[in-house]
Order: structure tokens, then C-alpha cells, then sequence
């Protein structure tokens, strides 16, 4: 069974192979917009794995925006799992780029 946490984990060592390229882009939020696009599920039973693993993922995302005008609970549950990727992610390049700072 799927996990939000198990596809995290998966995100994040995706994060930790590119984070060279990723560092020295010119844009590294808009890569990792990229990215967590990437990692989102597209059947919907991988979708209710996740639900089942977290139920709070059927709240939606708290940013409405992400989701499309007349959303099915499918595209509520997709917003929702790519806020959850992309918060995990911005957390990992500002991380990433402390220690970039750091080591100057």
C-alpha cells in the first residue's frame, strides 16, 4: 500500500540524487514545482492508498487555488497531495541551500 509518508521519503532521496543540478539552477522553486508534479499519483487507486494512509488529505489542500473550478474529489485529493509534496520539498531546499551557505 501506498503511503503519503512512504511517497515523501521517495521524493525526498529523488531530492537528495538531483541536488547538485537542482542547487545550480536558475530557478530551483520552479524546479521542484517540477518535481513534486512528478510525483504525484495518477491512478486513482494509488490516490485512495494515500487517502487511507492520511484521511486529513480529503480536507483538500488549505490553499483552494491549487484547485480547479468545479473540482471532483479526485482533483481535491490530488491539490491536497501536492501541497503535502511541495511543503515537504521547500523544506528541503532551504535546507539544502543553508548548507550550500554554510560551507562558504
Amino acid at each position: 500500500m501506498l503511503t503519503l509518508h512512504q511517497l515523501i521519503k521517495n521524493m525526498l532521496e529523488h531530492l537528495e540524487t538531483d541536488k547538485a543540478e537542482i542547487l545550480e539552477s536558475n530557478h530551483p522553486e520552479d524546479t521542484l514545482h517540477e518535481i513534486v508534479d512528478g510525483w504525484i499519483p495518477v491512478y486513482y487507486s494509488q490516490l485512495s492508498e494515500l487517502l487511507a494512509s492520511k484521511p486529513s488529505l480529503g480536507d483538500g489542500p488549505s490553499d483552494y487555488g491549487l484547485v480547479k473550478e468545479n473540482p471532483t474529489v479526485w482533483d481535491i485529493l490530488t491539490a491536497a497531495v501536492y501541497e503535502a509534496l511541495l511543503e515537504e520539498a521547500q523544506e528541503w531546499l532551504s535546507q539544502a541551500q543553508e548548507e550550500v551557505e554554510e560551507s562558504k
